[in-house]
C-alpha cells in the first residue's frame, strides 16, 4: 500500500532496510553482525527505561535502542522503581498528557521533525524491530520460542565525544570572565542552543532538562555542537498544563540566561520562511504516517497531538515575528489549531488555512 511505503522511509528490521539512507542501513547492518556474533546490546543502567547501549563487532557503542514494551510505564519495564510506583503509587503514574507505551515513535517524530526544520541537532532515529537474549523478557518466554522475539523500538545513533549540558553549562551560564567561550563561540551555542528551544517548543517535550542534552566536549578552537537525545515524553495529546494542576512539565531551559537572549537573526529569519501552512501540513502527513505504525493507538488520540504540534508551531512562528526571546515565547497562551481545508492549504494565508482555539483549564486533575 502506499503508506506501506511511505513508512518504510522510518521504520526497519532485520530484514527490511530504511529506504535511501545507506549511513543507517549499514549503522543497522553492524549491530546485526555483532548480535550474530553473540556481541549482545548492554542495558543502560540509569533512566527509568529499559534502554540499551547497541554494540559492533569491535565492542564500541554505535547506538541506543529503546524497546517500547520495556518503556517507563510499560509492563515489562525492567527497572524495579517503576515496578513499585506502578504498584504503590498507581493515582500518579505515568503523564496524563502523553499516550502511555508511545515513547519509541516519540523518539523517531522528533527526529523526523528536526530534520524538516533543518535543526540538525537530534541523532538520526528511527525504529526498528530487533531481537537479542539481552533484553528483558517474561519468564519463560524466550524458551518456548525459537530465540528471542523480535521487539519494537527506537534505534538512535550514538554519539561520541559528547558530555551532558549539567557538566558545562552551569560555568557558562552567567556570561561574564568565568565564561571560557570566545565571542564567535558564544554566538555559536546560542545559535545551539536556540535550535534546542525550537525543537522542544514544537514538540513539546515534557522532559527535558540538564542530563539529557549534550554538548561536544569544549575545546579552544573546537566547533562546538549540541545533540538532544532522550526525546520519547514529547506529543502531548493535550497541554501539559491543562491536564494537571501540579505536574505541568515547564521547559527548564527557560530558566537559563541563554534563553533571554534575541534570537539568531539567521535562525530567525530562515525559520520565518520555512514555517507555511503547505510546510505544516507536510510535516503533519509526515507525522501521521509515522502515528499509523503503531496500531495499539486510536485515531483521535493522534489528531489530538496533531492540534497541539500545530499550535506550537503557530506560536512560534508569532513569536519568531515579534521577536521575543525564548523566554518569552513559553509564555504566550496555549491555543490548539486545527485545518480548515481538506487536503491542502489554498494558499499562504495562515488565517485562512487554520482555525485557533484557546486550550480549555477546566479538566485539570491533581497530578
Amino acid at each position: 500500500s502506499a503508506w506501506q511505503r511511505k513508512v518504510r522511509a522510518y521504520v526497519a528490521s532485520s530484514h527490511q532496510e530504511i529506504l535511501n539512507d545507506d549511513d543507517f542501513n549499514q549503522n543497522l547492518k553492524r549491530a546485526l553482525e555483532a548480535i550474530e556474533a553473540g556481541i549482545q546490546p548492554i542495558r543502560i543502567a540509569a533512566g527509568s527505561s529499559g534502554s540499551y547501549f547497541v554494540r559492533d563487532i569491535n565492542y564500541q557503542n554505535i547506538a541506543v535502542f529503546k524497546p517500547k514494551d520495556e518503556e517507563p510505564f510499560a509492563p515489562q519495564n525492567p527497572k524495579w522503581p517503576k515496578y513499585f510506583q506502578r504498584m504503590l503509587c498507581f493515582c500518579c503514574f505515568g503523564r496524563a498528557c502523553l499516550i502511555p507505551n508511545n515513547g519509541y515513535i516519540s523518539e523517531t517524530a522528533a527526529s523526523l521533525v528536526d530534520e524538516k526544520l533543518q535543526l540538525h541537532i537530534v541523532p538520526k532515529t528511527r525504529v526498528v524491530k530487533l531481537a537479542s537474549p539481552a533484553f528483558y523478557y517474561k519468564s519463560g518466554s524466550r524458551a518456548k520460542s525459537k530465540g528471542p522475539k523480535g521487539k519494537d523500538g527506537s534505534y538512535q545513533l550514538f554519539l561520541n565525544g559528547y558530555v551532558n549540558a549539567s557538566d558545562i553549562i552551569p560555568r557558562w551560564n552567567k556570561g561574564g570572565g568565568l565564561c571560557p567561550l570566545t565571542a564567535a563561540e558564544f554566538e555559536r551555542f546560542k545559535y545551539l542552543f536556540q535550535k534546542l528551544c525550537v525543537l522542544d517548543y514544537v514538540i513539546r517535550n515534557t522532559d527535558r532538562h540538564m542530563e539529557n542534552w549534550l554538548i561536544n566536549r569544549y575545546e579552544p578552537g573546537k566547533v562546538l555542537e549540541l545533540a538532544a537525545i532522550d526525546n520519547g515524553l514529547a506529543f502531548p495529546v493535550k497541554h501539559p498544563e491543562t491536564s494537571s494542576r501540579l505536574r505541568q512539565f515547564p521547559f527548564a531551559w527557560a530558566q537559563l540566561s541563554w534563553a533571554n537572549y534575541p534570537w539568531n537573526e539567521e535562525l530567525r529569519t530562515f525559520l520565518l520562511q520555512l514555517l507555511t501552512p503547505q510546510f505544516v501540513q507536510s510535516l503533519c502527513d509526515d507525522i501521521t504516517t509515522l502515528f499509523k505504525y503503531d496500531r495499539d493507538v486510536n485515531r483521535f488520540l493522534k489528531y489530538s497531538q496533531l492540534r497541539v504540534l500545530r499550535g506550537q508551531i503557530w506560536n512560534l512562528r508569532l513569536a519568531l515575528m515579534m521577536k521575543e526571546s525564548p523566554a518569552e515565547m513559553v509564555k504566550r497562551p496555549l491555543v490548539l489549531v486545527s485545518r480548515r481545508f481538506r487536503r491542502h492549504p489554498p494558499n499562504d494565508d495562515w488565517n485562512r488555512a487554520f482555525r485557533v482555539k484557546p486550550v480549555d483549564f477546566g479538566n485539570r486533575r491533581c497530578c
